[in-house]
């Protein structure tokens, strides 16, 4: 996928100081942001440096994954609501709109006239298979990238419909032998789902920037309960999170809920050890002034 997205690169990393980019969401007790000198920082129990803190205050790079191939009773007004929100974010906030069916596809890139992404998600036609497990991988990659590369925080919204019956892959489990009452098709018919969803979360487990969902509709059936647990599994790992739509009056502000939580983000970036383990416990502290909450478990990747 070919992105012409012009960034201003960070120094390159270089041999031996590694870092990660951790997540993190503060509440103050005045209203200040905290800043390095605030924080203190282990990995794995050990002491670790702060290397920098992106505030609330500090750029970010949005990028608006859509997957609407269903309702149109609900993509529409789901559409308007995002680019009500859009319209509204702060200079700052640089947005991309990318489109999920048939494999990751770029929309609008950022820029300071938002006139383009508006323009892409209105004009999204709503049709075609559910994308978002299809697509993820690809997009929390390219997403990692520019935060690697850039000073800037990133995240992911993926506004969705996704049904796990509409997917080009099957994942309803069909019966395969239906006069074998003990074919485990019957009793499991969620194993193809939560199969795929480990695979994918062991991906994701690598990836630094935050993944967020907004679904449009909620299922109550026990497959769909399995594709909605899979997906909040999916956003957790990240340290995003997902939120599932009852009714069409909770879309706007689940969508709501979502952009400010994005917003109101910092990215606190840690030096990492010569020789770190695979999996990274991560501890924060910024004293009594602010209460934090962020992503405490990393997986990195081998060099």
């Amino acid at each position: 996928m070919a992105l012409c997205w012009s960034l201003a690169a960070a120094p390159p990393t270089k041999p031996g100081n590694r870092s990660i980019k951790v997540p993190v969401w503060a509440d103050s007790k005045d209203g200040a942001a905290f800043t390095v000198k605030d924080l203190t920082a282990t990995l794995d129990g050990d002491p670790a440096r702060v290397l920098a803190v992106e505030t609330p205050n500090s750029g970010l790079m949005l990028l608006v994954v859509l997957d609407l191939a269903g309702d149109l009773s609900l993509a529409e007004p789901a559409k308007e609501a995002l680019a009500s929100e859009i319209e509204q974010l702060p200079p700052r906030v640089f947005v991309a709109v990318m489109r999920a069916q048939d494999g990751p596809k770029v929309l609008a890139d950022p820029g300071a006239d938002r006139t383009p992404a508006l323009a892409a998600l209105r004009d999204l036609p709503v049709s075609g298979k559910a994308g978002l497990l299809d697509t993820v991988e690809t997009v929390t990659r390219v997403a990692d990238s520019i935060l690697a590369k850039a000073a800037v925080r990133v995240a992911m919204l993926y506004l969705t419909d996704s049904d796990v019956e509409n997917y080009r892959e099957d994942f309803t489990n069909p019966v395969i032998n239906s006069s074998d009452t003990h074919d485990l098709s019957r009793r499991f018919p969620e194993a193809l789902i939560q199969d795929k969803i480990s695979k994918l979360a062991e991906v994701l487990a690598t990836r630094q920037a935050p993944l967020f969902v907004v679904h449009l509709r909620y299922r109550g059936d026990r497959l769909g309960e399995a594709y909605q647990n899979g997906v909040k599994q999916l956003a957790e790992v990240t340290g995003g999170s997902a939120i599932f739509c009852r009714s069409s009056e909770e879309i706007a502000d689940a969508i709501h809920r979502a952009i400010a939580t994005i917003t109101a983000s910092y990215s606190v970036t840690l030096a990492l050890p010569e020789r770190p383990r695979k999996n990274v416990q991560v501890l924060l502290d910024a004293g009594g002034n602010w209460t934090l909450g962020y992503r405490a478990r990393f997986v990195l990747k081998e060099r």
